[in-house]
């Protein structure tokens, strides 16, 4: 709102200019000392954790694609080194990938935790939804040629 004076001069005009001189300075100060003070971000998250008392844990997904590891039905066993002072290993080929598992006992491969390796045969625990068995695994003889 302007005013005028009896010179005819707009009275209002300074005051609004320096009104926002005021505030775009006080904009600057506040900017210059956020600048100056440096701001760390924190960030906070719930955790939750489930008592499972033997259950599956409801949180976590049933099937996780490629990250299950093989089915214990399409796995072979095709060798044992047997060494129970630094520890045995077990040879497992995958049938229908190919992929060839070389494991201690104590590995997990998806669901199946090898659970004892003797000379030639591997015990294995298998656990889905919440269910374990044990499963074993011996290794076939093949037949050898008299030449």
């Amino acid at each position: 709102m302007m005013m005028k004076t009896s010179k005819g001069r707009a009275r209002g005009l300074p005051i609004a200019a320096y009104g926002a001189a005021v505030v775009f300075g006080l904009a600057m100060s506040a900017q210059a000392a956020t600048a100056q003070t440096p701001v760390s971000t924190v960030y906070e998250r719930e955790v939750f954790t489930y008592p499972s008392l033997g259950r599956r844990d409801p949180f976590r997904p049933l099937n996780s694609g490629d990250q299950i590891g093989p089915r214990f039905a399409d796995l072979n066993l095709t060798g044992v080194l047997f060494n129970p002072a630094i520890g045995s290993v077990a040879t497992l080929i995958d049938v229908k990938s190919g992929r060839r598992y070389r494991s201690r006992e104590g590995d997990v491969l998806g669901d199946i935790r090898i659970a004892a390796i003797r000379t030639d045969e591997v015990d294995f625990v298998i656990t889905s939804f919440g269910i374990s068995r044990r499963e074993t695994l011996t290794v076939k003889k093949t037949k050898e040629i008299d030449g």
